[in-house]
């Protein structure tokens, strides 16, 4: 098991049908960040999205609390870990308590357990900011096929979720990345194999010796350094 580390650029999302919720508008986002120049960038990708509407932003978890028995309330809450008045975790808490239907992401520039167990105990997302936080907003909201009902994208899940869980999706994110590293004939063979492909029938298809094929895949599972599945199945 590799030793728990940053993890660059990484999102969780497992989509989790909202009770009794339902709407026939965009949803509303609150921004709770004192990074003027990071709420900027995520009021873009806000503006982007015709499925997500920036209901408000704020530079301190007090400004927003003063707001939050507003009828207007928002579905959903970017709030950062840390703040300039209060912890962003403190911030989350005092909105579930008040509001606990509101959705709420906990973004943070440095993940670690600590924060990460407290933001699965109040039922909060976790993420680290960076690109793939786009990723994020944009997949938030999910039409279901033939109903106008729509579903938030949550951590939430029948399965616990374990810090070391996101250290294998890093370690898949750095895989992907390292695709690029593969030859034309390296990336074609895994491609073949993924699909089901013998060696004799790959050998066939590109016109090599079976042999060939054998060490080109071996060297393509060498540079792409993928994780060991059965060391997070069976860890105790």
């Amino acid at each position: 098991m590799m030793k728990t580390q940053p993890i660059d650029n990484l999102y969780y999302i497992k989509s989790e049908k909202t009770e009794n919720q339902s709407h026939s508008g965009p949803l509303k986002v609150c921004i709770i960040d004192d990074d003027k120049s990071y709420r900027a960038y995520l009021k873009i990708i806000l503006e982007e999205n015709k499925h997500l509407w920036l209901h408000n932003e704020y530079g301190s978890g007090s400004a927003f609390m003063r707001d939050i028995n507003n009828p207007f309330k928002p579905d959903v809450c970017l709030v950062d870990v840390v703040l300039k008045d209060m912890s962003g975790l403190d911030c989350a808490r005092e909105i579930k308590k008040l509001k606990p239907d509101v959705h709420i992401v906990i973004m943070t520039a440095y993940p670690d357990e600590k924060s990460f167990v407290e933001a699965r105990k109040i039922g909060a997302d976790y993420i680290e900011k960076g690109p793939r936080i786009e990723a994020l907003l944009n997949g938030i909201i999910e039409t279901k096929n033939n109903s106008n009902q729509e579903r938030i994208i949550s951590l939430q899940g029948k399965n616990q979720l374990k810090f070391e869980h996101l250290e294998l999706a890093y370690e898949f994110d750095r895989a992907k990345q390292r695709i690029a590293e593969l030859s034309t004939t390296q990336l074609r063979v895994v491609q073949l194999k993924r699909l089901g492909k013998s060696i004799k029938e790959i050998a066939t298809t590109l016109d090599i010796d079976p042999g060939t094929v054998r060490t080109h895949y071996a060297r393509a599972i060498k540079k792409l350094k993928l994780p060991d599945l059965l060391g997070y199945l069976f860890e105790e």
